[in-house]
């Protein structure tokens, strides 16, 4: 019996010794599962940071747009009197007033008080006989 008793204790030294190490691994994988639940907390709240910074920047950007599409009108029909050339700029706000009253129907002390922060033709087709 000697020898079984020595078989067994060898067996239960190896089992625990076994036993031992894949307690050591499991802990190792709970610790690095637990950094990796961390991080991944990180990163979520990170991502949700940048997409608030996202939304924000959208919203600036169709801010803009939008102030650049009211800032920037262009009006097509308005006559034009070339024979100078060139039209001024004054010249050209006046014929816009004037289109106003005329094809939109504004009144003219409406149209007056209409401030342009810049008005200007733009290139259109090119008129025969002009280079």
């Amino acid at each position: 019996m000697c020898n079984l008793e020595k078989d067994i204790n060898v067996l239960w030294v190896a089992l625990e010794d076994r036993v031992r190490k894949v307690d050591e691994r499991v802990t190792r994988l709970e610790d690095k599962v637990d950094g990796a639940d961390i991080h991944a907390a990180q990163m979520s709240e990170r991502v949700q940071e940048l997409e608030k910074q996202r939304d924000a920047l959208r919203d600036n950007v169709t801010n803009l747009q939008s102030q650049s599409m009211r800032n920037n009108l262009i009006f097509t029909g308005v006559a034009e009197n070339n024979s100078t050339g060139s039209e001024s700029p004054e010249t050209t706000e006046r014929r816009l007033r004037q289109h106003l009253q005329d094809a939109f129907k504004i009144q003219r002390k409406v149209a007056d008080t209409i401030s342009f922060e810049r008005v200007h033709r733009s290139p259109g087709s090119p008129i025969p006989g002009k280079v």
